[in-house]
C-alpha cells in the first residue's frame, strides 16, 4: 500500500436522527479516524445534540436515544473540532452520499467552512472490484473477515470503514495499478457513478 506513504487521511461516519437533511434531520454522533499512511492512529468520537427528538424508529438502528445526548456538546463545538481534525487531510467514508450532506448542514449551521477535501469512498472503491449487490459495510466487513466492532455507532463504523479501506487499497494497486491518493479517490467516485447510471443488481 504504498501509495498512502505520507498521506493523512480522516475516515469519518456519522450517525443520525433520519435519513435526509433536507426534511430536518440532524447528526447525533460523529466519529473520526485518523490514518498515518496506512496505520490507524487517533480515534475520536462524540454524542451530539440534534436539537430535535429523535425518532424511534432511528433509535431501533443505532440505539441513541434523547437522553442520551440531553447533555452531548452542541453542533459548534463538534464541528469547530471535526474541522480540526479534518484540515489538510483526505477524507475516507463509506457511502458518502449519506454522510457529506450531514455533515456539510453541521459545518454551516456552525459557521464552519465545509468540508471540502478531496474524499474516498470505500463503497464506490468495493463496487469497482466486485459485484454492486451486497457492499454494505456489514457485509464486507464479513466477507474480508475484518475484526468485529459495534456496528451503526459512529466510531465502530469508522474503524470498520478504516480496515476495509487497508484490503481494498491493496486490491486496486494489484488489480488496477492506481498508484497516488488522487487515482483512488477517482476511481472510487467513478466507481459510484457508473453504478448509479446502470443500477441494475443493487
Amino acid at each position: 500500500m504504498s501509495l498512502f506513504e505520507g498521506t493523512r487521511l480522516s475516515v469519518l461516519d456519522t450517525e443520525t436522527t433520519g435519513l435526509d437533511p433536507g426534511q430536518g434531520h440532524a447528526v447525533v454522533e460523529v466519529a473520526c479516524v485518523s490514518l498515518e499512511g496506512v496505520e490507524i492512529g487517533d480515534t475520536w468520537s462524540t454524542l451530539v445534540a440534534p436539537g430535535r427528538p429523535i425518532p424511534p424508529d432511528a433509535t431501533a438502528v443505532h440505539g441513541i436515544t434523547d437522553a442520551m445526548v440531553r447533555d452531548a456538546p452542541r453542533p459548534a463545538e463538534v464541528a469547530a473540532e471535526l474541522q480540526r481534525r479534518c484540515a489538510g487531510r483526505t477524507l475516507v467514508f463509506h457511502n458518502a452520499a449519506f454522510d457529506l450532506p450531514f455533515l456539510l448542514v453541521l459545518m454551516r449551521q456552525a459557521g464552519q467552512p465545509p468540508l471540502l477535501n478531496p474524499v474516498i469512498d470505500t463503497l464506490g472503491l468495493a463496487r469497482g472490484l466486485m459485484d454492486a449487490g451486497g457492499n454494505s459495510l456489514g457485509a464486507l466487513a464479513a466477507r474480508f473477515g475484518l475484526p468485529p466492532e459495534r456496528g451503526h455507532r459512529a466510531l465502530g463504523d469508522a474503524l470498520t470503514t478504516a480496515r476495509l479501506l487497508q484490503v481494498l487499497v491493496a486490491r486496486w494497486e494489484k488489480a488496477r495499478q492506481v498508484r497516488t491518493v488522487a487515482e483512488l479517490a477517482a476511481a472510487s467516485q467513478d466507481a459510484l457513478r457508473l453504478v448509479n447510471r446502470h443500477p441494475r443488481g443493487r
